[in-house]
């Protein structure tokens, strides 16, 4: 049976598992997954509303992305959830107003209207990669 990693959710197939067809597997996690999860830039529209991004086993996602584009019309600041997992995103806010990442509980990063800051997540904590 399927396993996968714990931050990026790419299947990890087990000795002799999808024999015959692990080709399609391997080329979602390869060509889809860590190519999105390195390279993919995402937009999210926040509108004056708390956003939780997707994060699915296996799948393309919000989360695994490795930019986040916020856009909309926020009139008071936000909070966008990401999964508690380790991670890096350079966030690109342009909502209208402040976005705090966050897991749901540690530490948070509050990203500026019209600014760009680099964070990471330790599993639990968001902090500031930004100088």
């Amino acid at each position: 049976m399927a396993t996968y990693s714990p931050s990026l959710k790419i299947t990890l197939l087990a000795d002799g598992e999808q024999s015959g067809t692990w080709g399609q597997t391997q080329n979602n996690n390869l060509g889809t997954l860590l190519e999105q999860a390195i390279t993919g830039v995402q937009t999210i529209t926040m509108s004056n509303a708390t956003y939780t991004m997707s994060f699915y086993q296996g799948a393309s996602d919000e989360a695994r992305n490795a930019v986040l584009q916020l856009v909309g019309t926020n009139l008071a600041p936000q909070n966008l959830v990401a999964p508690g997992v380790q991670k890096v995103y350079i966030v690109s806010n342009k909502s209208g107003n402040t976005v705090t990442i966050t897991t749901g509980g540690g530490s948070n990063v509050a990203i500026a209207n019209s600014s760009t800051s680099l964070v990471y997540c330790d599993g639990t904590n968001f902090y500031s990669a930004t100088p």
